[in-house]
């Protein structure tokens, strides 16, 4: 189904000049409502007023940088964002999708090339509003698991240490929807449609990043995870074992 893109807000967040008009002016074209920023302050300032529904980031930014405004997104907002930048190199990619970014276009784009990546996120992502229907049922508060607990309904972690850690409203539903079915092997395409109501897609990596992202939250060492373990070539578990030998039990 093709996006509604006379509903679909975009910001571009490039300090450029001539690239951010062009880029805007040909996404306005194109039917998008288009905003813009040149650095941190103004891309939250935007996003406050106007929550876009995809940001188009630059990597060399004045003050912060694309990495740390990608990474302050992907933790406060569910939106869809394309890193576009000069760096070709392969390190900056992988740091640039592990932040959290959906898709990465290296300077110079074609702006067919353009257009069509962001069709293709804006088709892997959740759409605003979301309807009643869409929410996982939460019968508790807060569960614990690990010697941590979730509160999904307020969006917030806090590890075995007692630190609280916010959550997005995707990273909240996971986690809840993988520790209703702790122990259990969930293939991608049964979380794609329990967590994001969606159609599972090999070329779909959006419930990959999520758990990337998750792992960055709630693991200790998010390259050796013991909570979310991946099952190759099957999907994901929420482990039942714990270092305290605690199970998943609800507050």
């Amino acid at each position: 189904m093709l996006e509604d893109v006379q509903n679909t807000r975009i910001l571009v967040v490039e300090d450029d000049d001539l690239i951010r008009d062009v880029v805007g002016i040909y996404l306005s074209n194109e039917g998008y409502q288009v905003t813009s920023a040149r650095n941190g302050r103004e891309m939250r300032a935007a996003v406050a007023a106007t929550p876009p529904d995809l940001v188009l980031m630059d990597l060399r930014l004045p003050g912060e940088d694309g990495f740390m405004l990608t990474r302050y997104l992907r933790e406060h907002h569910d939106v869809g964002i394309i890193i576009l930048t000069a760096r070709s190199e392969t390190t900056d990619r992988v740091a640039g999708l592990e932040c959290g970014a959906d898709d990465y276009i290296v300077k110079p784009f074609a702006e067919r090339e353009l257009l069509a990546r962001i069709r293709s996120v804006l088709r892997r992502i959740p759409r605003r509003p979301r309807p009643p229907t869409a929410e996982i049922p939460v019968t508790h508060a807060a569960v614990c698991f690990h010697g941590c607990e979730l509160d999904a309904v307020a969006g917030r972690f806090r590890s075995a240490d007692g630190d609280e850690i916010p959550l997005t409203h995707n990273e909240a539903r996971l986690l809840e929807h993988m520790v209703r079915h702790i122990g259990r092997v969930m293939s991608r395409e049964d979380l794609m449609a329990a967590v994001l109501q969606r159609c599972w897609d090999p070329c779909d990596r959006s419930i990959d990043v999520l758990v990337t992202r998750l792992r960055q939250k709630i693991e200790t060492d998010p390259k050796r995870p013991r909570i979310i373990r991946t099952m190759r070539g099957t999907g994901y578990l929420l482990s039942a074992d714990s270092p305290d030998r605690h199970s998943a039990a609800a507050v």
